[in-house]
């Protein structure tokens, strides 16, 4: 089972779109899927079509101190669809921090829930959408999971907040000496203007690659499902929100399905010591590399080959997820992009960008 809490403290920036949908494509992945709603507004709750003000059992009775309020986690899930339930929150959820207070193990409260949870399902991911503020409720969150997704927009303040959620990481690793994988996921991106590419570059800086390759775009029908109460995928299966939650729930399910196939990061990494060996030994040259468990096709173009994109500039697959090529170049700095599929990409594991004269970003190259 893979707990995977889902936090950011600055709001609107698809939290709680992300843990509906996430949990619904992985459900509609035949995944036994259980959403926890640590929210008091109860807007998981509500984008399900559960109304929390007629619940007479919620997640607060879980984590309460008051004997004659206190239930099990499986006694408050209200199940939502075949392989999807949810354990939904009300306002009365607010009053958990001050309960709480100077409480012994109050940070490990929903971990102990979990931990004891009765149920004839057995469940593949404990989804957990976090309150928008560092409180007891998102130590909890935190505390319970082994990951983190930390959905961050391409809006101005996109990264505000996220520096003290990283701490709280650090501070919960410290303490409990255990270790939760972060991961950012960009959200609300809207590829048209020049200020989101420009936002989502420096995401993919400050996370040193630790985000998903899956981009949520802006998309209308993602609103007007939350609306009615149901996951996007249930509401317009072939709008791009659907499209986009759909390819982050196979991104997700990724590292369990190199498991099976005992493909590890030790092997992909001996494979790409020996490839790099091989070019400087045999081929002289300099290797580039991208990493995509999706990808079909991936290219480079840059001024070094008039950035044409063709047969000649393919990148060899040279295990899952990783690619490579090697290029004869001259010493200098070169101007690059990936072309994944069709699309043209910056390096992600590359710090170094430079704004061409048109206002476009692209990776620099630095031969010696």
């Amino acid at each position: 089972m893979r707990v995977i809490a889902i936090a950011n403290q600055k709001g609107g920036c698809g939290k709680t779109t992300t843990a509906i949908n996430l949990s619904a494509c992985l459900s509609g992945l035949k995944k036994n899927v259980l959403l926890i709603d640590l929210d008091p507004q109860g807007h998981a709750s509500l984008g399900l079509n559960v109304q929390p003000q007629n619940l007479a059992k919620t997640i607060y009775n879980v984590l309460t101190t008051d004997a004659e309020a206190k239930l099990r986690l499986d006694e408050v899930i209200v199940p939502v669809s075949e392989n999807l339930d949810l354990a939904p929150a009300n306002i009365l959820l607010s009053a958990i921090d001050q309960e709480l207070s100077g409480k012994p193990e109050r940070e490990a409260k929903l971990f102990q829930a979990i931990t004891l949870m009765v149920s004839k399902k057995t469940y593949d991911y404990v989804i957990i959408d976090c309150s928008p503020s560092l409180g007891i409720l998102t130590f909890n969150g935190l505390r319970a999971a082994t990951e983190l997704i930390a959905p961050v927009d391409t809006g101005f303040f996109s990264l505000h907040g996220i520096s003290r959620l990283l701490e709280t990481v650090n501070l919960i690793d410290k303490r409990l000496n255990c270790q939760i994988k972060v991961k950012a996921l960009i959200t609300m991106f809207d590829r048209r203007t020049k200020f989101s590419h420009e936002v989502k570059d420096e995401i993919y800086k400050y996370f040193s690659g630790n985000v998903f390759e899956t981009v949520i775009h802006n998309n209308v029908r993602i609103k007007e499902a939350s609306s009615y109460g149901v996951p996007v995928a249930a509401y317009d299966k072939r709008c791009r929100g659907a499209q986009d939650y759909i390819a982050l729930a196979k991104e997700v399910e990724a590292p369990k399905r190199k498991e099976k196939a005992q493909t590890s990061k030790d092997t992909a990494a001996e494979k790409i010591t020996s490839f790099i060996q091989e070019v400087q030994h045999v081929k002289k040259g300099t290797v580039v590399t991208f990493h995509s468990d999706n990808a079909q096709n991936v290219e480079i173009a840059g001024d070094f080959n008039n950035w044409v994109s063709s047969v000649d500039s393919k990148l060899e697959r040279i295990d899952n997820g990783v690619w490579a090529k090697v290029i004869h170049l001259k010493p200098g700095a070169y101007k690059y992009k990936f072309v994944v599929d069709g699309e043209w990409v910056t390096d992600p594991n590359n710090p170094y960008l430079e704004v061409d004269e048109t206002g476009n970003r692209n990776s620099i190259l630095k031969v010696k």
